[in-house]
């Protein structure tokens, strides 16, 4: 086994700007168009976040999330009915002749339904009459409304990922923290070893062509001794992009991805997930929060027999599609369409612990996350209950938000009906899944946005114990990290120190 000891403890640098004159900046649009869609179409947002090195996820959007109710209404005629004893005769109404009356109260409607039909416009509000993942009838103040873009901060519906880039032999998980700043442009911010977070300024730059909201996915491995990192996220035409970067270049450049032309849906949210499978991230020799199903806390050579990403993203309201890139091919190749799904709502995967089995998570139309499984080892012969090289549903079911981000290291979190992130200790083991009865807890801090990304991981502390790490929005410019002891404990909170500029 070849033991990669660079050390790395270092976030990949990022394009300096000589002034901030020089940056391309993004700023905020207007607002969405009315979107083409099928009928009962629901307001919703997305997922989340990606995983990272330490078995990291991220996070599934836009601005504070509450929903408008619909504003344009349909016009209801009545017919006046003679009520006994009335003789006909016509009489004044408020003082005003009947007639007269009638044309003022004719002008009245017809300014009432011009500014119902304009405002539904404007902020790209449909009529939603799906009972299944329908609108729960509250206010959102989402990215589709510039009167919620933050002006400070995080964007008002950041995606959120993470990435680990702690490779050296014995290192701990330090983590890289990517997000969408209130500029519009995607950034990176470190939590060093010591605890601390620097960076988030306009000197970590990763990309600055990103949709408002993009939800935005991360991974990164170690092969062959080289530490590499990929960013995704939804530019400005709703086309997928990848950044990549490595320990040998220190710079960013543009992913194979972008040659396949992938496009999300029209849609202010939209989820989208990446995570790689094989070993746990790569040959490098490191430190990480435990893997369900292995008993030590140090990661070895790859056996797997083949290495690489999987990528989800929504296409529409109720499906996802596939691609996949396996380690050194110059190519991404599309794989299936996932039907039945909200493909406003967020995506979770996890296919980095021992076997050769990959789980992901969606939120179905009856607002209830599924684990599906796919048994990737076609050396095996299948049967009925395990099928080989097929996404196959697990049939547990965890009820959660409309519009619920979620994310999986150790535990799989979602947010609740009442905007809070609860964890599930899901036993993951293809067609035999279960979530153990008690094996579930609720985050007990400030509540999510409504739809809010999200993004966690666990990482070795210098006590020798580990840590959860939880991050999500709950004012629309911030993002808050919630901590805890992996085995229990009461969570702490604070917030991420984003630049103003």
């Amino acid at each position: 086994m070849q033991t990669f000891n660079q050390n790395l403890n270092h976030s990949p640098p990022i394009p300096h700007w000589d002034d901030r004159a020089s940056i391309p900046q993004h700023r905020p649009e207007t607002g969405y168009p009315e979107e083409a869609g099928v009928e009962n179409e629901r307001s919703l947002s997305p997922t989340l976040a990606s995983p990272g090195l330490e078995s990291v996820r991220d996070e599934d959007t836009d601005k504070e999330y509450i929903q408008h109710p619909d504003t344009e209404k349909e016009a209801v005629v009545f017919q006046p009915q003679r009520q006994p004893g009335d003789s006909g005769q016509r009489k004044p109404i408020c003082g005003l002749r009947r007639s007269i009356f009638c044309a003022v109260l004719g002008a009245l409607i017809c300014i009432a339904i011009a500014l119902g039909v304009g405002l539904g416009v404007g902020l790209g509000r449909k009529s939603s009459g799906s009972q299944n993942a329908a609108s729960n009838g509250t206010s959102d103040n989402s990215t589709s409304n510039p009167t919620y873009y933050s002006d400070v901060g995080a964007f008002n519906g950041t995606g959120i990922a993470l990435a680990s880039y702690s490779f050296s032999a014995g290192g701990y998980g330090a983590i890289d923290l990517y997000f969408q700043h209130h500029t519009g442009q995607i950034r990176s911010a470190q939590l060093t070893n010591a605890g601390a977070w620097s960076g988030g300024t306009y000197a970590e730059v990763v990309a600055v062509d990103a949709k408002n909201a993009t939800p935005i996915a991360a991974v990164a491995y170690a092969e062959n001794d080289v530490a590499t990192w990929h960013i995704f996220y939804i530019d400005v035409n709703n086309t997928i992009r990848e950044r990549i970067n490595d320990n040998t270049t220190n710079l960013w450049s543009d992913g194979p991805i972008g040659n396949l032309n992938l496009k999300a849906m029209d849609s202010p949210k939209v989820g989208l997930q990446a995570c790689w499978y094989g070993s746990f991230y790569g040959d490098a020799t490191y430190n990480h929060s435990p893997v369900p199903g292995q008993t030590t806390n140090s990661t070895g050579n790859s056996t797997d027999q083949s290495v690489g990403i999987h990528l989800w993203y929504g296409i529409n309201d109720t499906s996802f599609n596939e691609v996949e890139w396996t380690y050194a091919s110059p190519n991404w190749t599309e794989q299936q369409v996932f039907n039945g799904f909200n493909g406003h709502a967020g995506v979770g995967c996890y296919s980095w612990g021992p076997g050769s089995v990959s789980y992901v998570f969606m939120v179905n139309l009856q607002n209830y996350v599924e684990i599906w499984w796919k048994d990737l080892n076609t050396t095996l012969k299948g049967n009925a209950t395990h099928p080989i090289n097929t996404w196959t549903n697990s049939s547990v079911a965890i009820p959660v938000y409309q519009n619920s981000s979620m994310g999986y290291t150790n535990f799989l979190y979602t947010q609740n009906a009442d905007l809070s992130v609860s964890g599930y200790n899901v036993s993951f083991n293809a067609e035999r899944t279960t979530i153990p009865s008690g094996e579930t807890f609720t985050i007990n801090g400030a509540k999510g946005l409504p739809g809010t990304h999200l993004s966690v991981t666990a990482l070795p502390n210098q006590s020798g114990g580990n840590s959860l790490l939880v991050f999500y929005q709950t004012n629309g410019s911030d993002i808050t990290e919630y901590v805890r002891d992996l085995d229990q404990g009461q969570w702490t909170s604070s917030g991420i120190p984003i630049p103003s500029s």
